[in-house]
């Protein structure tokens, strides 16, 4: 594992990071698993994909079960599976730490919409600090690729 991002959308919802961060993955052409924390919110982010830029199409599916081949680079799943055994996790939602751990990078949101998610997010980073994976906060600014130093 290299490490996990946490990305401060400033209180913003954080659609455009989500599709700026699979964008570039997709650009390098890095297989993405997106996991969703509801079936709502898998088809907000699969509606986004489609929509949020005119001039680019990403390659992408939401998976509910089992598949037995899948031909696009990007995933939304709902339940912790990694079925394109993809090295990138953008944790839209939050996923146990035993499946976190399974991808190279993982990308995590501080979520400020209560105070008790924003503990929840807290925590989460501790918990990413004391188990020695890498962990990077970026407040601003669009994710560029860059992977968290040991």
């Amino acid at each position: 594992m290299n490490g996990c991002i946490f990305h401060d959308t400033a209180g913003s919802p954080h659609d455009r990071r989500v599709f700026e961060i699979v964008e570039e993955a997709y650009n390098r052409r890095e297989k993405v698993v997106v996991f969703a924390g509801s079936e709502e919110r898998a088809a907000e982010i699969d509606r986004f994909l489609w929509i949020l830029r005119q001039d680019s199409f990403i390659p992408h599916q939401v998976v509910r079960g089992y598949e037995d081949s899948l031909s696009v680079p990007v995933v939304i799943v709902t339940t912790e599976w990694n079925p394109l055994d993809a090295g990138t996790l953008i944790a839209d939602g939050h996923c146990r730490m035993e499946f976190a751990k399974e991808f190279e990078i993982i990308h995590e949101f501080v979520d400020r919409s209560s105070p008790e998610i924003r503990d929840a997010c807290r925590d989460r980073f501790r918990a990413y600090r004391d188990k020695n994976i890498p962990v990077e906060y970026l407040k601003t600014g669009v994710w560029k690729g860059v992977i968290p130093k040991n």
